[in-house]
């Protein structure tokens, strides 16, 4: 178990908070020290690519909606990040099958809705060809233990109704979500459906957004946080999490995005397609959630990604339940806004077991944003392909 963080780091938190995430509240002053960026993470830029024709084909109704299952957030694979790298590059006819979708709407009821893509993406086969040179030239490296709690508590209105921590949302299923537009919320598949049926509450689903956090100067510590819940309109997943019957495999397509009954003025993160992970700015990710251990505290952390397949991010960043659905984001210096630009990458999907080697091994797992699923999310949040059509 994960040791509950120490009364004297509260106030750490909030300078680091300061120095670390919060880039965006610096004075002029302040920022003359981003200067010491090294020049290999100025130079970096963000991957871009046009995407594929896309036609929909068909939408039927489904029949049966069954609103009894549980969020299961424990994963459990015998085909861990070697096994993963091996697999072939699916077909254009199984990208088909992958990522058509289920659309649930308030009332109850769903529809599946069948697509077809002109082709595979050049940049989506380059993701796998990238994997798979990786995994020839590098060795496996000595499991990192998880060690003393490097999650940060996120403490005062300041921040948590700023950027980018405003944009953090928690579902009423009891995982966490990102904004990715003014009315819609990527989150993990897993809180809405496990794979077999939807979950219990789905059909109630609310969004809650932290208002404010009054500071009680008597006490002096932060009272409870206050809240505004919006209900959920509809659900969108990818077909892939309840097609795979072999659930190891599904956690490639853990993904989900809601879409708000009401719109939120609040600020909200781009999504992105990273080359490779471990070419990002420090090889750092960065996600935070409502973990369960911690009541309604919102939690920061980042840590190195240790493997990457085309579909998954194999990392060790402390989390406990409630954190699923986090959007797992990279961030990069920009010159010219003199601050830093963040775009999710990923989706944090929870713990997983794999056995390898005869061997259990334990990571943090998060579903990797491919092409295909960036251009799959923009359709679901824009509603127009044609918006997309020039790429992330």
């Amino acid at each position: 178990m994960i040791p509950r963080p120490r009364p004297w780091l509260a106030a750490l938190v909030c300078l680091w908070a300061r120095l670390a995430c919060c880039n965006e509240h610096k004075t002029e002053a302040n920022r003359l020290t981003e200067e010491h960026i090294p020049r290999e993470l100025r130079a970096w830029t963000w991957a871009n690519a046009p995407l594929p024709d896309l036609v929909t084909e068909d939408v039927s109704e489904v029949v049966e909606t069954d609103f009894s299952g549980e969020v299961e957030e424990e994963h459990n694979t015998s085909c861990g990040p070697d096994c993963e790298k091996a697999l072939p590059t699916p077909s254009l006819s199984d990208f088909n099958d992958y990522l058509s979708y289920e659309t649930l709407f308030e009332n109850g009821t769903s529809v599946f809705t069948r697509v077809r893509w002109s082709e595979v993406p050049e940049a989506e086969k380059e993701i796998r060809r990238e994997v798979a040179e990786m995994a020839e030239k590098t060795r496996r490296k000595k499991r990192q233990i998880f060690g003393v709690d490097t999650r940060f508590n996120i403490l005062g209105e300041e921040y948590l109704t700023n950027f980018p921590f405003s944009a953090v949302v928690k579902l009423s299923t009891g995982c966490t979500g990102v904004l990715i537009s003014n009315k819609h919320v990527l989150t993990a598949a897993h809180c809405i459906h496990n794979g077999k049926r939807y979950v219990k509450g789905r059909k109630s689903m609310k969004i809650g957004f932290i208002v404010s956090q009054p500071y009680n100067e008597t006490m002096r510590m932060h009272r409870d946080s206050e809240w505004r819940w919006i209900k959920a309109k509809k659900t969108q997943i990818p077909a892939a999490w309840k097609k795979i019957r072999n659930r190891e495999k599904a956690v490639m397509y853990d993904y989900a995005v809601v879409e708000l009954k009401e719109t939120t003025d609040r600020p909200f993160m781009d999504i992105g397609v990273s080359s490779a992970v471990n070419t990002a700015p420090g090889r750092r990710i960065h996600f935070t959630g409502f973990d369960n251990d911690q009541e309604d505290r919102l939690l920061y952390r980042y840590c190195s990604v240790l493997e990457n397949t085309a579909d998954v991010l194999y990392q060790h960043c402390d989390a406990q339940p409630g954190t699923s659905g986090a959007g797992i984001y990279i961030r990069n210096w920009d010159d010219t806004d003199n601050k830093w630009e963040r775009k999710i990458i990923g989706v944090f999907s929870g713990h997983q077991w794999v056995n390898q080697d005869g061997a259990q091994r334990d990571y943090n797992v998060g579903t990797r944003i491919t092409p295909l699923k960036f251009a799959q999310i923009c359709f679901w949040t824009k509603g127009d392909y044609n918006l997309c059509r020039e790429g992330y």
